[in-house]
């Protein structure tokens, strides 16, 4: 059985959109070796959901030094809906679409993920609307009903509320945050930003590792 690398993110996180470009590159680079898990993580939820105005003002600022560190652009859409205030940040409904994702068609979970990072950081669409995560799941040919149904309901909710304690019990304190999990064992393998090189040699070493051990383990 292959390790899985846990990608425990949030479609709000402005760092996950920076790191999102990395995610992909890991994802080619270690593809034959680690099976992939997208865990939507629940960064803006119930109290903590407030309008960018309210609660979230310091979004224009960092998402500049996002993209100073990082390389990535937001869209001139998303700042205006940033500086303008009234946009209700509320991860909620973001993270059960990916979890409906997750469901209906895991190959297509990270894909999904930088799609929907993509539809507010660049495009400025929101995240509240059925609409937004509808024309994104016809562009990945999942069934628009199937995913509609599973989308409005209770079991699914629960599912990805359970995503969110996981991520807290797992050590997913910050976003975004990798795990390498093995068997039923699993740990934090990086918390927030780092550069792809450092990531890459990171899981590698950890890669071989695991190895060396299975080698001896079956001697």
């Amino acid at each position: 059985m292959k390790p899985t690398l846990i990608y425990a993110y949030d479609p709000l996180c402005g760092w996950c959109y920076g790191f999102h470009p990395l995610m992909e590159k890991l994802a080619v680079r270690f593809g034959d070796d680690l099976e992939i898990e997208v865990v939507a993580g629940g960064l803006a939820i119930g109290d903590n959901a407030q309008t960018i105005a309210e609660g979230f003002d310091y979004i224009p600022k960092a998402s500049k030094q996002v993209e100073s560190v990082t390389g990535v652009s937001f869209g001139e859409p998303f700042y205006l809906i940033a500086e303008e205030g009234s946009y209700f940040y509320d991860s909620e409904a973001s993270c059960i679409a990916q979890t409906v994702i997750n469901e209906l068609a895991l190959e297509h979970a990270l894909t999904f993920a930088g799609m929907m990072q993509d539809a507010i950081f660049k495009f400025g669409k929101s995240l509240n609307e059925w609409e937004t995560f509808s024309e994104l799941y016809a562009e990945l040919s999942v069934d628009i009903s199937d995913a509609k149904k599973l989308f409005d309901s209770e079991s699914i909710k629960q599912k990805t509320y359970q995503g969110f304690e996981w991520c807290r019990k797992a050590g997913a304190s910050a976003f975004p945050t990798l795990l390498l999990k093995i068997g039923d064992d699993f740990g934090v393998m990086s918390r927030g930003f780092r550069p792809f090189d450092t990531l890459e040699s990171h899981l590698h070493h950890l890669l071989n590792n695991i190895k060396k051990i299975s080698i001896e383990e079956n001697k």
